[in-house]
């Protein structure tokens, strides 16, 4: 019996060592899969972009863009629990670049101006997402920065 642990550590050993990546990677989707959400139905909610329309330039620095959450049942604007906004520029062989992005309720209801910096020239991304209890949505833009 002694002499049978040392052998069946190092066939352990062996087995494990000699296992893939993606066979681990495998079990982890498969657990990951198995996971279910649960509460409310939510619709889809729909972000405009109001400002900058698309006939105006988008200068490198300081800007502000202006979206606004429409509720789909009423097609009117709506105001969302959160809005969240990731701005980033993606850099050939690099991580992308990423800038802030400071959401504001505007004066109409449903509206909310993004404060942002846009720190060199090229093609911006910004994607918005609601987060509410009853409504959820996203929308990305695209922005040429001159």
């Amino acid at each position: 019996m002694i002499k049978l642990l040392p052998l069946l550590l190092t066939l352990s050993f062996f087995t494990i060592a000699c296992s893939t990546p993606e066979e681990a990677q495998t079990e982890t989707q498969a657990q990951t899969a198995s996971t279910t959400t649960s509460g409310q139905q939510t619709e889809n909610a729909k972000i405009n972009l109001v400002s900058p329309n698309s006939q105006e330039a988008v200068k490198m620095g300081d800007n502000i863009l202006v979206v606004e959450v429409i509720d789909p049942q009423t097609q009117k604007p709506v105001a969302v629990e959160t809005l969240d906004v990731n701005v980033s520029m993606p850099m050939e062989g690099e991580e992308d670049m990423t800038s802030m992005a400071k959401v504001e309720p505007d004066a109409q209801p449903g509206r909310y101006k993004i404060k942002t910096n846009f720190g060199m020239q090229g093609k911006w991304n910004v994607v918005t997402q609601v987060k509410d209890p009853k409504l959820q949505g996203q929308a990305n833009y695209t922005f040429d920065v001159k």
